[in-house]
């Protein structure tokens, strides 16, 4: 079967002591019912291509809203059929056909605090371990008075997917095998407090994911 597909832009935006601030960046979603044999081997098969959000804030600090949630389907998949799909039962596919069709589907919603996208910024931008991450309640305690996320917003698209944001971070190439504490091992317990064990620049491109 042929995957269903659609492009959606993801916004986010932020109060800063200078006015708004706001970054964008356009994702392509496709999913399929994968061939099987039998009924019970029966399965889904989606994916997302793009790459994350970046905002310029005006202390020089950049934040980023990466390519995973921490809702229920951990994806932008997941977060743009919850925003723009109003039958969504966690049927991926059917979802994709509806966005993909415009029957019946939002062309632009505001995403719910619940599925936010994981958001990050850099102490030192040249250092990936650096990464710390940024609640959406708690801006103004790591970037300073003043600032705040204002909110988050998808958009039915027929624009190029986002691509080049390897060009914001100068160790890029040096991590492409390993996560962003410069390991290589992968860390399951999402309790262990050093973020940059769990994160890699898969979560930041897609066309990078290793």
């Amino acid at each position: 079967m042929f995957p269903y597909r659609y492009r959606f832009e993801l916004t986010v935006e932020i109060d800063t002591p200078q006015g708004l601030r706001k970054g964008a960046s356009v994702y392509e979603v496709w999913a399929s019912n994968k061939t099987a044999l039998l009924p019970e081997e029966a399965s889904r098969d989606w994916g997302v291509r793009g790459e994350a959000v970046a905002v310029d804030l005006p202390n020089g600090q950049t934040l980023f809203a990466l390519l995973k949630t921490n809702a229920k389907h951990g994806d932008l998949a997941g977060l743009s059929m919850t925003a723009l799909d109003p039958a969504f039962r966690n049927d991926i596919v059917e979802s994709a056909a509806r966005i993909a069709s415009g029957k019946g589907v939002k062309r632009q919603a505001e995403v719910a605090a619940g599925d936010y996208p994981m958001l990050v910024t850099f102490r030192d931008l040249t250092d990936p371990a650096s990464v710390q991450a940024v609640t959406p309640t708690g801006f103004a305690s790591v970037f300073g008075p003043g600032y705040a996320l204002r909110r988050i917003t998808v958009q039915i698209t027929d624009q190029p997917v986002t691509t080049g944001g390897e060009r914001r971070l100068p160790w890029w190439s040096k991590y492409l095998d390993r996560h962003l504490d410069g390991t290589s091992a992968t860390i399951e317990d999402m309790r262990d407090e050093n973020l940059a064990a769990h994160l890699s620049v898969g979560n930041f491109s897609t066309e990078y994911v290793r």
